[in-house]
């Protein structure tokens, strides 16, 4: 064993398999690269609550596991793989063993930072080994010492007063501390006379020669037995770390502090050998990052050389293991508007890179029900900013270094934290993200003013994004019945109250102003019911309210908190009109008007609410669909229009009595932006107006339509209605009411 070695808390194994029935440990496996994981093919059987030596394959299952970190657990599920198994009728076998027995899953889910593939090495007689419960509780374990090996069979007797091996340990790693290492798998106890507690597994060496035997030898870890020098790298390594610096006093500290952020330990004396050293920085992806922060401040042009070596080779990871756990923990600590728009940061950081759709869906921090933004408890958040943060980390930096190759780039991940602190965060969260990019920024060799010039973009990308995102008046209306002698508030059967602009209801109204600086609540007075005038003159004053340090800058936006029987009530042509009024403006006039329906994204207990945010992201990436009744004639058509891709716009003309289905359906499929014509007209004109325009110009060219329906009534005869859910920006929090009350 060298100098570096897996600690003791490795042996634990890291996966547990259920069983489907009851969800208790059916044993044990040991996880290997790539999402997959290696058991015994009778611990699957089972789980499943098959006979355990069963050799039909299972077919296309899953099964449920628990992933064992060295801070939580996580529960996923996991896909036959590769199945090989239980040969009893092998010939030249004894009555207590058998051959085969292995399964490979595949996790849907990515294991934990935390949990890595163990190293593997051959089993050996008089090797002392350590076999754990299926249940990973870290106290449950039995240890054993291997009391004969072939290569095919280990079989290894239990020490005194050990816990004896039971079924569920069947499938978990055999870890030899000496070695550092998994020897083998367990397999089963043999039920023989006396005190003897013996079982057996298989070795590492079966283990190998069966995966290779399947066509699945490359699901495989690496073995630190393989020759590294042929990897392009190796060489200048060994040499930059066999000269001058382990001489120096501090190369110990350094190697120590190596070992702890990948997680290893290491001897109490020496050091380890160049070759050791240049093998773990090419094998374990943050070691390099690591140890240039170590050497950094006493030994600067070294941790220069070794950069220059892992830009030359291709080496992915930018950051050690504690800058990236440090961002991770700046990031899931945003408030989730915040979190929200790191997304388009990232973009807008990045224009040119390739940059997949659904690291960039805009739902971090975002937590359905709780329209304020409450996060719960982060753990998605955590997941996707994870995956962000590893995908942007590979990225080239947006400058090239200067004409004597001294001079390196600015990576991309730093440019992209410097948009999202100047764009997205509070101000002391800003100044923590800022010293985290100056601290990584110097351990590149990035110069000051490099990072400086990316500050100044961010900062001018965020003075421009604050003005154009424009402030706006949110309103909830809750229906709450007819004024004196006016109609019934609701028609039969729950179908949308007609388009009438001389409303005779009453509202219950709440207000929030947002001129970003998040939602803040205005209305006083809520449970108050209210009439169509008054309701009008009351959003009025709210518009009145915010503040615009722009007047330049887009107009503010009202936007209706609606349900479902509500979304073609005629707010948009109410008037302020009281005593003494001398202008009787329409509430869709002098501002964008637009309706938000979360009601119906939310129905079938919010499973679309993925895709909302997915198809929010793509608003300005995905065509529009149209839907009429010669597209969408039934509701499987109109079914199938809004599934084939990720639509975030429809524009609706379809027959009057279907419109409200049709409209319903495309925001219960979290489709963000609908419009139609609440007139019923074929062919509405309104429609044809507005389809023209840009999503973004949308709530605007809607509100210009509706002023030339004042001017020209004759000529402009649609009622435009217009749907806008943006994911990007929270909602307040909302108590459903009763709607009996």
């Amino acid at each position: 064993m060298g100098w570096f070695h897996a600690p003791g808390v490795s042996s634990r194994p890291a996966v547990s398999i259920l069983a489907k029935a009851d969800g208790r440990p059916a044993g044990a496996g040991v996880l290997l690269p790539r999402r997959h994981l290696l058991t015994c093919a009778h611990v699957v059987n089972s789980a499943l609550g098959k006979d355990m030596l069963a050799p039909d394959h299972p077919g296309p299952i899953a099964v449920s596991v628990r992933l064992h970190g060295p801070e939580h657990t996580v529960e996923a599920h996991a896909e036959l793989a590769v199945w090989i198994p239980p040969r009893p009728d092998d010939g030249g076998l004894g009555a207590f063993e058998w051959n085969g027995d292995l399964a490979v899953l595949r996790l849907n889910v990515s294991p934990p930072p935390a949990i890595e593939p163990p190293r593997w090495h051959p089993m050996a007689k008089r090797q002392l080994v350590r076999a754990w419960h299926g249940s990973g509780e870290p106290g449950v374990f039995a240890d054993a010492e291997v009391s004969a090996c072939d290569g095919r069979f280990g079989y290894f007797d239990g020490a005194e007063r050990a816990l004896d091996i039971e079924p569920a340990y069947s499938g978990g790693p055999l870890w030899s501390n000496e070695e550092g290492a998994v020897v083998g798998l367990v397999t089963a106890k043999l039920r023989v006379q006396g005190t003897l507690r013996r079982a057996w597994g298989i070795p590492w060496q079966r283990v190998a020669r069966e995966l290779d035997d399947a066509g699945a030898g490359h699901l495989l870890p690496r073995q630190p037995a393989e020759d590294m020098r042929d990897h392009p790298a190796y060489a200048e390594l060994v040499a930059l770390l066999d000269g001058p610096l382990p001489l120096s006093e501090g190369w110990v500290r350094c190697c120590r502090t190596v070992a702890r952020q990948c997680g290893l330990g290491h001897r109490a004396d020496g050091v380890p050998t160049a070759e050791e050293f240049a093998h773990l920085l090419l094998t374990r992806g943050r070691a390099l990052p690591a140890l240039v922060e170590a050497v950094r401040g006493t030994a600067g042009p070294v941790a220069d050389d070794l950069l220059a070596i892992g830009r030359r080779c291709g080496l992915p990871k930018l950051l050690s293991p504690g800058e990236h756990e440090r961002l991770l923990v700046q990031l899931r600590a945003l408030p989730a508007a915040a979190a929200a728009g790191v997304p388009g940061a990232v973009r807008a950081a990045l224009p040119l890179a390739a940059l997949p759709a659904a690291l960039l869906t805009g739902g971090d921090g975002h937590h359905e029900g709780h329209h304020d933004g409450d996060s719960g408890d982060g753990t998605g958040r955590g997941g996707r900013f994870e995956a962000l943060i590893s995908h942007v980390e590979g990225l080239h930096g947006d400058s090239s270094a200067g004409d004597d190759g001294v001079m390196p780039a600015v990576p991309g991940l730093l440019r992209a934290v410097e948009f999202v602190a100047a764009g997205c965060c509070p101000a002391e969260q800003r100044a923590a993200l800022r010293r985290w990019n100056a601290a990584v920024a110097r351990r590149l060799g990035v110069h000051d003013a490099a990072l400086m010039d990316r500050r100044h973009d961010a900062e001018q990308w965020a003075r421009n994004a604050s003005r154009g995102a424009a402030p706006r008046v949110v309103a909830e209306l809750d229906r709450c019945g007819a004024a004196p002698g006016g109609a019934p508030g609701g028609a039969p059967g729950g179908a949308p109250v007609a388009a009438r602009e001389d409303d005779p209801e009453r509202y219950r109204l709440r207000l929030w102003c947002d001129d970003g600086d998040g939602l803040r609540q205005v209305s006083d007075d809520t449970e108050r019911p209210r009439g169509a005038q008054e309701v009008a003159q009351e959003i009025f004053a709210a518009v009145g309210s915010l503040r615009r340090p722009d007047p330049s800058g887009p107009r503010p936006v009202i936007e209706l908190i609606v349900d479902r029987d509500a979304l073609e009530v005629p707010v948009d042509r109410w008037k302020a009109a009281g005593p003494g009024a001398v202008l009787p403006i329409r509430l869709g006039t002098p501002y964008p008007l637009v309706v938000n329906c979360p009601e119906l994204r939310e129905l079938n207990g919010g499973t679309m609410l993925d895709q909302w945010r997915e198809r929010w992201a793509r608003l300005d990436a995905e065509e529009p669909v149209h839907i009429d009744d010669a597209t969408a004639p039934d509701p499987e058509a109109v079914c199938g229009l809004l599934m084939e891709r990720l639509t975030a716009r429809v524009t609706v003309d379809v027959a009057a009595h279907r419109r409200t289905g049709v409209v319903q359906m495309c925001l219960a499929a979290g489709v963000p932006v609908v419009l139609w014509d609440r007139s019923g007209e074929q062919g509405s004109p309104a429609v044809h107006y507005a389809e023209g325009a840009s999503a973004g110009q949308l709530p605007e060219a809607v509100r210009i339509y509706r002023t030339k329906t004042l001017q020209r009534p004759e000529e402009y005869t649609g009622r435009p209605v217009l749907a806008w859910a943006d994911a990007g920006r929270a909602l307040p929090r909302l108590d459903l009411v009763d709607p009996t009350e």
